[in-house]
């Protein structure tokens, strides 16, 4: 019998390829949308075919409806402590909530000065002010985006009192995102009111466009986008806690009253997203009588509120007696996360808000600077799904 000449690897690695190639497209995707982030980003050099399908729009949409329907549950963490003997810092990590996990996200740590106070996800993405830009970032990939910069049309003389936010909104009809920037000046008006401005930006458009200015002072807590409007927990121009919508697709603003029983310091809550639903949670009471309250806007048509109560277990203060006051935060799983602010040990209690069960979960996989002093946790755990959407394409 002739021997046959042996194949390089190249020539095999060509011959796996063109059998792979023969499988419908469509099975290819729903395959590779099953793997981690991290896997796909490595894969994508197999072949120009695999490329191509994992660099379309609609792949980065079948990743995201995978990790939607995927019970685990991963949050962005940022800690603030001794990077270096002689130099603090901000550190950005990725937390498994199940094993307590802890994975560096070095490439945020050398992007974003900033500690992910109230940082909002949607979809795998955020954005946050740094200065007076605007960044995009997806938390699974780990890219940033700078935005185009942007100014409100104040009088240069306001500018000495200014602040600025920025939220990001997904229209779930035209599944475009957008970010709203809004400016507010401490200095009053002819009226006596306090001036706002604010602009759009489409991103696919990348560029800034004037709206209409809404009942907004500035946001306590950050935002969250749930059909299809970002909502902010704030005051209005007469200090009246309200509720503030900003509808992505017609760009424009309305108010919602707050629930009945949540009417006193809107410091102490926070609005999220459960069960889709938006809610206000309330932790006023959580300290001296280990309460607190969900209010979930079940009817969101008709502004039909259904409040929840929640009590805790005395014990559950033991576990924070080193701390000084902690962060509160919810995961699209239910899970109530109280986070200590300063502590000798990185950990935060779970709340299953089904269960009504508390567990504490130590985090672990820190470098040895940060996990041997107390350290301070710069912001609440920031639940996130993961998606492989390159923000060229958003």
């Amino acid at each position: 019998m002739e021997k046959q000449p042996r194949r390089t690897r190249e020539e095999e690695a060509t011959g796996e390829n063109a059998r792979l190639t023969e499988l419908p497209t469509e099975i290819i995707s729903n395959i590779l949308s099953r793997l981690p982030v991290k896997t796909l980003l490595r894969i994508r050099s197999v072949s120009k075919g695999w490329r191509s399908i994992i660099d379309h729009r609609s792949f980065a949409d079948l990743v995201l409806a995978q990790s939607l329907r995927c019970s685990d549950v991963t949050s962005l963490i940022s800690i603030y402590g001794k990077i270096e003997p002689t130099h603090f810092g901000c550190r950005f990590f990725s937390l498994d909530h199940q094993t307590g996990l802890a994975v560096p996200l070095g490439q945020l740590d050398q992007t974003i000065i900033s500690t992910g106070q109230d940082w909002q996800s949607v979809n795998g993405l955020i954005c946050f002010d740094m200065g007076d830009l605007t960044y995009l970032c997806n938390i699974s990939t780990r890219e940033v985006r700078a935005l185009p910069p942007a100014g409100p049309d104040f009088p240069v003389h306001l500018h000495r009192r200014m602040r600025s936010f920025s939220a990001l909104g997904f229209d779930p009809v035209t599944r475009r995102y957008k970010v709203m920037k809004t400016w507010v000046s401490n200095n009053l008006n002819h009226a006596g009111k306090v001036i706002t401005a604010n602009k759009i930006l489409t991103l696919v458009s990348n560029s800034w466009r004037k709206i209409d200015s809404g009942p907004i002072h500035f946001p306590c807590g950050g935002s969250v986008c749930i059909n299809g409007s970002i909502h902010f927990l704030t005051l209005d121009l007469m200090s009246n806690k309200i509720i503030v919508a900003f509808n992505v697709e017609t760009e424009k603003f309305r108010t919602l009253a707050l629930p009945d029983g949540a009417l006193n310091q809107v410091h102490k809550m926070k609005l999220i997203a459960f069960g889709g639903c938006l809610t206000v949670l309330d932790y006023k009471h959580l300290e001296e009588e280990n309460s607190m309250s969900m209010y979930v806007l079940e009817d969101y048509k008709n502004r039909v509120w259904m409040e929840r109560p929640i009590v805790l277990s005395q014990s559950w203060k033991e576990d924070l007696s080193l701390s000084e006051g902690f962060h509160v935060s919810i995961v699209r799983a239910g899970e109530i996360l109280l986070a200590p602010k300063l502590t000798a040990e990185v950990y935060f209690l779970s709340y299953d808000v089904e269960e009504g069960t508390l567990k504490k979960v130590q985090v672990h996989g820190l470098p040895p600077s940060l996990s041997r002093r107390p350290v301070i946790m710069a912001c609440a755990p920031v639940g996130y799904v993961h998606s492989i959407l390159a923000l060229s394409e958003v």
